[in-house]
């Protein structure tokens, strides 16, 4: 394979890499945002992850359509997988009821699928990575830091 052929193979991987990397983030945060539904009662908390949700269903179909246009398959994440992340949190929930542990269980949900994607968008820009994915990546990068912060935030509110 000639340099020229080697680089946009590679690239190319490192673009669907990131691509299925964002796409079990936006997917994964929220099924865990709908697990915690049930449990909300305070409006701001369920406003809050009302927004989310939408802005999750935004940047699936973002995402979604960046890999048909590069022919990439969108994968679920495993049965096993989702069943014992639902499990974690319903049983969480159970232990603790309250809001301002939904709001902990939000932020920390968030913030280990954030530092997970920023590692692999690291790791495919280096790479090189499509800067519209890469572009994208930094937009769900950015949203879900600023929903941590308004989980932790609200967590405080609602301690009151």
């Amino acid at each position: 394979m000639n340099g020229k052929a080697d680089v946009n193979q590679r690239s190319g991987d490192a673009t669907g890499e990131l691509l299925a990397q964002m796409h079990r983030n936006v997917a994964m945060g929220a099924e865990s945002l709908a697990t915690m539904v049930p449990g909300i009662r305070a409006e701001q908390l369920m406003t809050s992850v009302t927004g989310q949700l939408e802005q999750y269903a935004d940047f699936t179909r973002q995402t979604e359509k960046l890999m048909r246009l590069r022919a990439v398959e969108p994968k679920q994440p495993a049965v096993w997988e989702r069943a014992v992340r639902r499990g974690g949190i319903m049983v969480n929930r159970m232990l603790d009821p309250s809001e301002k542990n939904i709001c902990a269980l939000i932020a920390k949900g968030t913030r280990s699928g954030a530092e997970q994607l920023q590692d692999r968008m690291e790791e495919s820009e280096a790479r090189g990575c499509a800067e519209e994915v890469s572009a994208l990546c930094r937009d769900i990068l950015t949203f879900e830091e600023e929903e941590i912060i308004r989980a932790e935030n609200l967590s405080r509110l609602l301690d009151r």
